[in-house]
């Protein structure tokens, strides 16, 4: 007796598990240091402050002091905002920690039954979020397919699929970077086109409560992901005829709607708790750095398109034609191309308004966009479509042309995983000085953007490269300003010096707009000042400060404590002390600087001869 096997859909099927596979190849063969850091680290605090430490709120935080000098997990506490009642907010909603969980309590169980430190950060915890990543990287490649298979052949799906992973910066964010929320807003993208198509298809509950979940564990991971509201809302809506059959298709299944609303709702319930436990508000915005935000009046377009620092399109030239296949589905899938267009060019809008358009970190290409990639697949398979669909001559183009693209981008993300295209600081000259090749020099790296250290201690080292010039200099010898006091017995140079005290702690101070201390990206600003301390600077503290203001809101505040073992201050005598401060990626050249002295203690301290040179 034979057996007859029936085999569809077999081409990308075994494209899929290849993709994978390669991607677990890479993981291994570039394995990832120290994974619950940096951003991970705020995305997974919730976790063992819940369920090992029991202090969700931060109120005493010595236990994540002793974790992050024994992990170096980060160089500043900026995952979490401090109240000032007491305690503190995490900086990110709770999603990524939702979707972490099952991994978390299998290696904390792992832990505290091998040996392990049950801590939360060690070894098996950091490998289970990196397993975790990868499997639900698996999960988004066959629920992409699946959703592929709904519109295009077995052909295309496959070749989509190798488009997809292969040939933008998705293969970058699952095989190095997959413990990024980026991995799994892919996937639970995949899951509400999936079951947006099946429930307009067929109105399940169940199909239902998997759009509410997958809708609403998206914006728990990012809220800014609210946007995929869009794509059920839109979704089959090319013409009248179709808004008008959405409009009855919503009035006949009101049930299942307030299903999708309510457990989309659900889903975000946790983190309206967690703020209202923390903080006491239901809504509480944990972004408190004011050199970052919305700024929607003026999104960053060109820069998220175009730029070589993190270009989309210059990293990513593939998805070209994603957006001329948009053409192509308005001509043969009209009822498709409202909803996908209109929510990418929303989404689009929202990630090039925020401030920070190149979202700060080591990865490759604009990676908040590639969550929209499930999206744009269906235009980019449109256009594959019609390709084939030509004659030879100019299948063979095009083909061959994609094929360079993603061939191009596999030796890219090379390039980014060795150092050679750097993490942060790309330029148009450095980008073509190492174009293509498997080294840099180090006349090569002087092409690149300023080195901004992470530690936040700056120091200005190539002196040099910069032309000097002398801003202000604050002598006291003609200050006309009534709510300081002049001081004419303790005085470093001249005749005056300035007394500040319990009263008074404020020096005069520096002020100037970023746009007048350069036009260039960046600039060194040194402040010096001669210090007086009265008594043991230790007893009696005071600091020169330098910060950045946007709209009256202090950002990239740093400063300098005369109690520090470089300045060596003595009492009763003038010790002289300089701060280097490099200017940050400021929010807005109309975003000002200010300099000035300020006495924390309670015992008067004299200073003289403020001076601020600026390098550019």
């Amino acid at each position: 007796m034979k057996i007859h096997l029936k085999y569809s859909n077999t081409i990308s099927a075994t494209i899929s598990f290849l993709l994978f596979a390669g991607i677990v190849f890479f993981r291994f063969e570039y394995p990832p240091v120290n994974i619950l850091s940096w951003d991970v680290f705020g995305y997974y605090l919730y976790l063992p402050a819940t369920f090992i430490y029991h202090d969700l709120r931060l109120t005493d935080i010595s236990w994540l002091n002793q974790l992050i000098d024994q992990y170096q997990t980060t160089s500043t506490l900026y995952q979490a905002t401090a109240l000032p009642s007491g305690g503190w907010v995490m900086k990110y909603s709770m999603g990524m920690a939702v979707l972490n969980s099952p991994a978390f309590f299998i290696a904390h169980i792992f832990s505290l039954v091998s040996g392990f430190k049950a801590d939360g950060f060690s070894l098996p915890y950091q490998y289970a979020w990196a397993i975790s990543g990868l499997v639900y990287t698996a999960i988004g490649i066959v629920m992409l397919r699946k959703v592929l298979l709904q519109f295009f052949d077995d052909k295309i799906t496959g070749f989509l699929l190798l488009l997809i992973v292969l040939g933008t910066n998705y293969f970058q964010l699952t095989a190095f970077d997959g413990y990024l929320s980026h991995n799994y807003l892919f996937t639970l993208y995949t899951l509400i086109v999936w079951f947006t198509i099946r429930w307009h298809q067929q109105q399940k509950w169940q199909l239902a409560l998997g759009l509410g979940l997958s809708m609403g564990l998206a914006v728990l991971a990012r809220p800014s992901e609210l946007v995929c509201i869009l794509v059920p809302i839109l979704w089959g809506i090319g013409s009248a005829k179709g808004f008008t059959h959405k409009i009855n298709l919503i009035k006949s299944n009101f049930g299942q709607i307030s299903l999708i609303i309510g457990s989309a709702i659900l889903a975000g319930l946790p983190q309206l708790l967690y703020w209202k436990y923390s903080s006491g508000h239901w809504l509480f915005y944990s972004y408190n750095n004011a050199g970052e935000g919305f700024d929607f009046t003026q999104p960053y377009l060109k820069e998220v398109l175009f730029s070589f620092r993190k270009g989309w399109l210059v990293y990513t030239p593939v998805m070209i034609f994603a957006l001329a296949g948009f053409v192509c589905l308005y001509r043969k899938n009209i009822a498709l191309f409202w909803g996908i267009f209109f929510y990418f060019a929303v989404n689009l809008y929202i990630v090039s308004s925020w401030t920070c358009w190149w979202y700060a970190g080591g990865s490759y290409s604009q990676r908040a966009l590639l969550s929209s990639y499930v999206l744009l697949a269906f235009p980019l398979g449109y256009f594959i479509r019609g390709i084939l669909e030509q004659k030879k001559a100019i299948r063979i183009l095009v083909l061959s042309l994609i094929g360079l693209l993603l061939l191009l981008n596999l030796f890219q993300t090379w390039q980014w995983a060795t150092g050679i295209i750097d993490r942060t600081r790309m330029t148009r000259e450095y980008y073509f000085a190492v174009f293509g090749k498997t080294s840099c020099s180090d006349a090569d790296r002087k092409l690149l953007l300023v080195d901004r250290p992470a530690d936040a201690v700056e120091e200005l080292k190539n002196e040099s490269d910069y032309k000097q010039r002398t801003a202000a200099i604050f002598d006291f010898e003609n200050n006309q300003d009534q709510g300081i006091i002049i001081n004419k017995d303790t005085v470093f140079e001249g005749k005056y010096a300035l007394r500040l005290d319990e009263n008074h702690p404020f020096s005069p101070a520096f002020e100037m707009p970023f746009s007048e201390i350069t036009n260039k990206d960046h600039a060194w600003l040194r402040a010096e000042v001669q210090v007086f301390p009265v008594t043991e600077v230790k007893e009696n503290m005071a600091s020169l400060v330098i910060t950045f203001q946007h709209k009256g809101e202090a950002y990239n505040y740093r400063a300098a404590s005369i109690s520090l073992s470089s300045y060596a201050m003595k009492p009763g005598q003038w010790n002289k002390m300089r701060m280097e401060y490099l200017t940050p990626e400021v929010r807005s050249k109309d975003d000002t600087v200010k300099i000035y002295f300020w006495l924390q203690g309670k015992t008067s301290v004299f200073i003289d001869n403020l001076i601020v040179d600026i390098f550019d």
